[in-house]
């Protein structure tokens, strides 16, 4: 699945794909296990590998401030 820049961020709004949102939780997961979460957030590196490996993946410009909304929207819709 290749996405264009247009496609997925339209100004400063990032849309996420469920895709994505799979992959986000994924590696998030896995940095978790590794002792990069706090007890409340994860650490500002943890963010920024998530933003390469998707922008890399998906062909967008996801940064870490969409990865920190997008959790807060999830946790509010009880994804």
């Amino acid at each position: 699945m290749s996405s264009t820049h247009n496609e997925k961020c339209k100004g400063k709004h990032f849309t996420w794909s469920k895709p994505m949102s799979q992959m986000l939780l994924e590696i998030l997961a896995k940095e978790a296990l590794k002792g990069s979460k706090s007890s409340s957030t994860f650490k500002a590196e943890s963010f920024v590998k998530v933003a390469t490996k998707i922008n890399q993946k998906f062909n967008v410009q996801c940064e870490p401030k969409h990865m920190d909304n997008h959790l807060k929207t999830m946790k509010k819709n009880g994804e």
